[in-house]
């Protein structure tokens, strides 16, 4: 049960952080102060570093296996994009495959440096 706390609060803390970098690029957008192009691109960096930063912080708190952390925080945003995107009738193709795996990626190597940090940080 305390596992299933920890993660959640770094699931909850990447959605919220995904939610308010999404509202002021959405802003921007809007009054034509950046452009469609730098608009899309700066959607998938908000995700990716969202998940990369957080999982960076649940590396640092894990005890050993960051990739594992990694793979565990990434598959389950995975699972509930998934959701979402099943609700909303969005359909699948290669790029949502891509991205996965990018994520999944992204999320791993946040958690992998996230626990060397932590060792180093020890040692010193």
């Amino acid at each position: 049960m305390n596992y299933l706390k920890k993660i959640g609060k770094f699931l909850l803390t990447t959605f919220i952080s995904i939610i308010v970098l999404s509202f002021v690029l959405t802003i921007f957008y809007y009054f034509d102060i950046i452009s469609n192009n730098i608009y899309n691109i700066m959607k998938m960096i908000i995700v990716i570093g969202s998940l990369f930063i957080n999982s960076l912080f649940l590396g640092k708190n894990s005890n050993k296996y960051g990739i594992v952390e990694g793979l565990k925080l990434g598959a389950i945003f995975l699972i509930l994009m998934i959701i979402i995107k099943l609700i909303t009738n969005s359909s699948f193709d290669i790029r949502t495959l891509i991205y996965s795996l990018i994520i999944l990626l992204t999320s791993s190597v946040g958690a992998v440096i996230g626990i060397n940090k932590r060792e180093s940080s020890r040692e010193n």
